[in-house]
């Protein structure tokens, strides 16, 4: 009994120990790489490579935005999952910003479930096409739900912006007559000092 008692205080003073170790060399790695990319930061290339993937970040949203859901249900399998998931993802991220806001979002939530749920077996359905031996005949019949599956989900995004924003329009117009009213104030208060005989 007491070698086991034994054996355990060894074992828990070499996990603390480990622990302890693994805790100081994570604080002096971010301290290191911290320092690093201080100084990388500035450097020409690392600013060339910065804007490089500003620019590509902006182009594909370009891409995105101006390309049909049937353009962007051809291609690559794995390019047109990745397409079908960042729809889905918009769509969820609008309503949920929406809700968060108390906006009307009605039954969007119980539709984003939906959309997910569908997402998820034409996502199987388009790793099954991409294994599929070249020359073998395939039906346009996936990616033609891919689309529609795309469509909805803009649908449900614009949705949700809309209700987002005749959520937050009574607190704009609110804000814009109180800042006019401020404004009016303040000018008031102007005009009255000028209006004031100056001394000497």
């Amino acid at each position: 009994m007491s070698f086991l008692a034994h054996a355990l205080e060894v074992l828990v003073a070499a996990v603390l120990v480990g622990a302890l170790a693994l805790g100081v060399a994570f604080v002096a790695v971010r301290r290191y790489v911290r320092r690093r990319w201080s100084l990388l930061r500035g450097h020409p290339v690392t600013t060339g490579v910065l804007a490089a993937g500003a620019l590509a970040t902006a182009g594909r949203d370009h891409y995105w935005s101006r390309s049909t859901p049937e353009q962007l249900s051809r291609g690559n399998p794995a390019r047109v999952r990745h397409r079908m998931w960042v729809a889905v993802d918009d769509a969820e991220k609008a309503v949920a910003h929406a809700s968060s806001h108390d906006a009307p979002v009605a039954e969007l939530p119980s539709v984003c479930r939906s959309l997910r749920g569908l997402a998820d077996e034409l996502d199987g359905l388009l790793r099954h096409e991409r294994r599929l031996p070249r020359g073998t005949p395939r039906t346009d019949g996936v990616r033609r739900q891919v689309a529609e599956l795309i469509g909805a989900s803009r649908d449900v995004q614009a949705a949700a912006l809309r209700a987002g924003s005749d959520a937050t329009e009574p607190q704009v117009r609110a804000l814009v007559r109180r800042a006019a009213d401020e404004i009016d104030i303040a000018s008031a208060g102007l005009a009255r000092l000028r209006s004031l005989p100056h001394s000497g």
